[in-house]
């Protein structure tokens, strides 16, 4: 009795030994990813979000990453050892996120007291409302869910605008051309006063007199709008 008990025992012990069970572990990868590409051990197994698959023993790498060409694309990397005729199921689910952008920039994003970032940035589009605030412009209240990708929120400043400098507007390029023509035409008219009496001073004709002075005359008022034109110049210079 003794030796059949130790027969079984043995045999129980050899057999499975001698003869493996024939199975493999099973393998399956969801996700909420579309359209996709998974991949295990850098070779693509399936365009599916759902994978299901027998693997024998052993690690195996996997990658799940959505097809697309847009440099932001979602994707999840992970491995798992799969030993002893199991079933591993993995889920990977996205969180959807937006992307949130202000002018100007480097605005705080706050979600109730929590300060989430200063934008440019990607957000969650759970439906919640964000606030957004900026020294110097308005608070903005926005729901991730109305934004549009890379729509940008315009802060609206709570700055006066500042008036035009007088030396930047067309009021001052007015004036000082202006004031160019008024000197230009005043030197003329005196320069020709002075040749005129010259010539006066040479033969006494009165009419060379007459027009000395009708050039003066020219001269002295043109050289008058020339300082009244550079006197509000000045005032406007001096009240900025």
């Amino acid at each position: 009795m003794n030796l059949f008990i130790k027969i079984i025992i043995v045999s129980a012990i050899i057999i499975p030994e001698l003869f493996p069970q024939d199975c493999k572990s099973r393998l399956i990868i969801e996700t909420d990813i579309e359209p996709v590409n998974i991949f295990i051990n850098d070779s693509l197994v399936s365009v599916s979000n759902k994978f299901d698959s027998e693997f024998d023993d052993g690690w195996y790498n996997i990658l799940v990453v959505k097809n697309s060409n847009n440099w932001d694309k979602a994707f999840f990397k992970d491995s798992v050892f799969l030993s002893g005729c199991v079933t591993k199921n993995i889920n990977f689910k996205t969180e959807q996120k937006v992307y949130l952008n202000t002018s100007p920039q480097d605005a705080y994003v706050l979600f109730g007291d929590s300060l989430l970032g200063s934008t440019p940035l990607f957000i969650s589009s759970d439906d919640k409302i964000l606030t957004i605030t900026k020294p110097g412009y308005s608070v903005e209240s926005i729901i991730p869910d109305d934004l549009a990708r890379q729509n940008i929120i315009t802060l609206k400043s709570l700055q006066l605008p500042k008036e035009e400098s007088f030396f930047y507007s067309s009021t001052f390029h007015i004036l000082a051309a202006t004031a160019v023509a008024l000197g230009a035409v005043s030197a003329y008219y005196k320069l020709k006063a002075d040749n005129t009496y010259d010539k006066y001073q040479s033969n006494g004709d009165p009419v060379l007199l007459n027009e000395t002075n009708k050039y003066d005359v020219v001269s002295g008022i043109t050289f008058t709008a020339l300082q009244i034109n550079f006197g509000y110049i000045l005032y406007r210079f001096l009240s900025e």
